[in-house]
């Protein structure tokens, strides 16, 4: 049989209740130790978040590449990171304490109080421009920014300074050379505006020379015209006279007064030919009086007629002479006259020039748009130096064994007829060997005559 469960005592019944509220309370202090060990954990990672964050902060403070500086309402440095220790040349360690307005140049100095006036307006300024003076180191221009701390040292303000040298140098290297680029604008427009003057004053002096030399040409040309019409007038008087004479009329003559007679009628159309000379230049110098007839001609219909007129010379010279064309229908543009005096002007220099036994050419071919004209002859030749002058008026090729006749105006007047043309003359020489000069003009086509018109008529050719 089994004994009866104990029953309990009176003091057991007592002491139950106290029993209870102690159990409670122990579990209440079990919980609590179990959040203040929570909370202390907690406590001890935020402290560590919190170190970890200032540590980073103050990497970030220390390794900025601008200085900065905290400092007391005073100017007093509290802290200061690397980047202000190197600009101010001193250990940021050391700053602490040192006014930093003491490394103010003098005219930061002068600006510091109004700058402070603002910043108690405002609670910040930017970009004030001023000099630092570092130890033992020349002075450097700095950008300053600067704001009023918040949280515990609301007394203080926070300094950013910034080195500008390098933008500072740039803009004084920049505003120096704008400086010199104005000074050289000036002197250039200075320069300008004397070689305007200058080349006003030139082109009046110019003006004025072409003025006075058209006015000494129109006097020269008629200087020219009335002394050939005055030369004229006895000349021919002295030709008729010489013409009765050598008719005999008024009585027989002999033999040595017929060749005296003869000298003065060649003497006489010698005369006569140079003032017709000059008078044709002239003319030709003013644009005055110079009536061209040109149009379609048969250049072979006047260059065969040329042995006719220089046959005389050419026999008394003991020369040879030979014509060549390549067709008898080349035409030109020319006035036929014109173009015969040009031609006899050359045929004529090429005798003049030739020694005896020599020979002359003259031929005509067509090359493409152009009528080509050659004198060719064996003669002295001329300078390379001298073919562009012979055509200038009165220059002559002289030479200690030929001696110079005419007037020295033929080239020159047979090169401006050819020009009033619309075609060139120019000469080519080997000296001792002969010249060739050649005369262009443009071509033409020649058609057959109408039978219901007595002119011909001509079209210009298609040049190539």
């Amino acid at each position: 049989m089994m004994d009866p469960a104990p029953q309990p005592t009176n003091a057991d019944t007592r002491n139950f209740p106290r029993k209870v509220q102690e159990a409670v309370l122990r579990e209440k202090l079990r919980l609590a130790e179990e959040r203040i060990l929570e909370q202390s954990k907690e406590l001890e990672q935020s402290r560590a978040t919190i170190d970890r964050e200032r540590a980073r902060y103050q990497e970030l403070f220390d390794f900025g590449p601008d200085a900065y500086v905290i400092t007391d309402a005073a100017g007093a440095i509290r802290d200061a990171n690397a980047a202000a220790g190197r600009m101010l040349g001193v250990e940021p360690r050391l700053l602490r304490g040192k006014p930093l307005p003491s490394f103010f140049a003098e005219e930061g100095l002068k600006e510091y109080p109004q700058q402070l006036d603002k910043l108690c307006d405002t609670g910040h300024l930017h970009d004030w421009e001023i000099f630092l003076q570092p130890r033992n180191a020349e002075r450097i221009a700095v950008s300053v920014s600067i704001a009023r701390a918040t949280g515990k040292e609301r007394d203080g303000h926070r300094w950013v300074l910034r080195d500008i040298s390098r933008r500072s140098k740039a803009e004084s290297d920049l505003r120096e050379l704008n400086r010199e680029l104005e000074h050289r604008i000036a002197s250039r427009a200075l320069q300008l505006a004397e070689a305007t003057r200058a080349k006003d004053a030139l082109l009046f002096a110019e003006r004025k020379a072409r003025e006075e030399a058209e006015s000494a040409n129109r006097v020269k040309a008629d200087f020219l015209a009335l002394l050939s019409h005055e030369f004229r007038t006895p000349l021919q008087a002295i030709f008729g006279y010489t013409e009765l004479l050598e008719r005999q009329i008024h009585g027989p003559l002999n033999e040595t007064q017929l060749r005296d007679i003869q000298r003065i009628q060649q003497s006489q159309q010698h005369l006569l030919g140079l003032i017709t000379t000059i008078l044709d230049f002239a003319r030709l110098e003013t644009a005055k009086d110079v009536h061209l007839h040109a149009g379609a001609t048969l250049v072979d219909e006047i260059l065969c007629e040329m042995e006719g007129f220089i046959g005389s010379q050419l026999e008394s010279r003991g020369l040879s002479y030979e014509y060549h064309c390549t067709r008898k229908d080349i035409a030109a543009f020319a006035d036929p006259a014109k173009l015969q005096q040009i031609v006899l002007n050359l045929l004529a220099n090429a005798i003049k020039f030739t020694p005896r036994e020599g020979h002359v050419a003259l031929e005509c071919v067509e090359d493409a748009a152009v009528v080509v004209i050659r004198v060719t002859d064996t003669g002295i030749g001329i300078p390379p130096d001298k073919l562009e002058a012979i055509f200038q008026p009165f220059v002559q090729i002289r030479t200690t064994h030929m001696r110079s006749e005419g007037s020295g105006l033929g080239l020159a007047i047979s090169r401006k007829l050819a020009s009033a043309m619309g075609g060139t003359l120019t000469a080519a020489s080997t000296p001792g060997a002969g010249s060739t000069f050649t005369l262009t003009l443009p071509a033409m086509k020649w058609e057959a005559r109408d039978p219901a018109h007595s002119t011909p008529r001509a079209s210009p050719r298609s040049r190539a």
